[in-house]
């Protein structure tokens, strides 16, 4: 990666420009090569069609197992005829429960005012679920992952207000990648993260975060094992899913990941968002609204406090020297004027890719994530739905006229 010289007047910004086909050095592909070692499963890439390079979509849509299939089919009978779905998507119980937690820790006015704001995104978007063709087990996915995720924020902010110290640990300087999805972000975390003097969250904090472990503790490994163990059982409810998302974001337990998993419990940076969130939705007006998202990088703060003092409880830090975080979430381009709010000192990293490759790994993704939740197996029902025509336009249009003319489908071919 080429760095481009800051821009006069923008000294928050370091801007990275990830070439098309240039190959990392020899550091960072070690670097990768030792934290993502499922680049190193093939001595040879797979092949690639005639028509331009990549693999067919079909790959890539999900099917869900037969027992979960016989269920959908059956609910599809049923619901029409009782009136309503069997699985109801709503709003947690656990986004309400914690109010009072968060009116200890951020006082009336903020909790009144930012409570407002997350009851309403979960909402909105359950709503979104609701009216959208997602089968049963997709509803039983996305309930799971409401829950979970609001469970996280409530039980944090019972432990900060049962710990008030906590609120007072220090937040140095920390670094944003914020660029748009499959620009080489994780890459470039995961080689930041390597400095001995950064930190970034590990997956399996995010989904358990209490009682506060290290990273490399044995209590952390053991709760990664057992995370790790869970994350395999989506191969019952659609087999190999993990294999085909893992060919575009492989997952660790014990491994940085992007915080959006941590800010789901805000209502936001949901993965169902990426095909449900629709074109001209109320959702997707109120998700890209920076004003309402003082909530979410109020609560990434504690967070990072709380994760601070993990750390510094194992010896991290014992040196005098305090380690600086390393965070990633595509979301947070759409929100930087909150986002600094919050962190006054953070650095932004940009990341940037070719666009028309971005559009086509970020479609595949998609489909390849979330095409098991479609309504009777249908994988392309979903997104037909909620507006990746108009990406597939875009990309059609942008395609050279000689690939036009010669009859090149842009959705028949993945691009990783």
């Amino acid at each position: 990666m080429a760095r481009e010289p800051a821009k006069p007047g923008a000294p928050t910004f370091l801007v990275e420009r990830q070439s098309g086909g240039a190959a990392p050095s020899a550091p960072a592909q070690a670097h990768l090569l030792a934290t993502k070692p499922h680049y190193a499963s093939s001595s040879s890439p797979p092949p690639r069609d005639a028509a331009g390079g990549g693999h067919p979509i079909d790959e890539l849509l999900q099917r869900v197992s037969p027992a979960l299939a016989a269920a959908d089919w059956l609910a599809g009978r049923l619901e029409p005829c009782i009136g309503r779905q069997l699985v109801r998507v709503r709003t947690p119980s656990s986004v309400f429960a914690a109010r009072e937690s968060v009116r200890r820790v951020e006082g009336d006015e903020f909790a009144a005012r930012e409570g407002v704001h997350v009851a309403l995104a979960f909402e909105m978007l359950a709503d979104e679920v609701r009216r959208a063709p997602i089968n049963l087990a997709g509803r039983l996915y996305i309930q799971q992952l409401f829950e979970k995720s609001a469970r996280t924020r409530q039980l944090v902010y019972a432990h900060i207000a049962r710990n008030p110290s906590v609120a007072h640990v220090r937040v140095r300087s920390p670094v944003f990648v914020v660029g748009l999805p499959r620009t080489g972000s994780t890459h470039l975390q995961a080689l930041l993260s390597a400095d001995a003097r950064s930190e970034s969250l590990r997956l399996y904090e995010m989904l358990v975060p209490l009682p506060p472990c290290a990273p490399g503790s044995a209590r952390a490994r053991a709760r990664a094992a057992r995370l790790g163990a869970q994350k395999r059982l989506m191969d019952v409810l659609a087999p190999g899913w993990n294999w085909r998302n893992d060919r575009f974001h492989h997952t660790l337990m014990d491994a940085p990941e992007e915080e959006a998993v941590l800010l789901a419990g805000c209502g936001v940076s949901m993965m169902p968002y990426v095909c449900l969130g629709g074109v001209g939705t109320a959702y997707e007006a109120a998700h890209a609204d920076a004003s309402s998202k003082r909530a979410t990088f109020r609560f990434l703060r504690r967070f990072l406090q709380l994760a601070s003092g993990a750390r510094r409880g194992a010896g991290a830090g014992a040196d005098g020297v305090e380690c600086r975080w390393v965070l990633k979430s595509h979301y947070n381009a759409l929100w930087t004027d909150a986002l600094l709010a919050e962190f006054p000192d953070a650095k932004l990293i940009i990341t940037v890719r070719e666009p028309l490759q971005v559009v086509q790994s970020f479609i595949s993704y998609s489909i390849a994530n979330l095409s098991f939740v479609a309504q009777h197996g249908d994988g392309e029902r979903v997104s037909a739905a909620r507006g990746v025509p108009r990406a597939r336009g875009a990309r059609r249009r942008a395609m050279p006229r000689e690939a036009r003319a010669c009859g090149a489908r842009p959705l028949s071919l993945i691009h990783i």
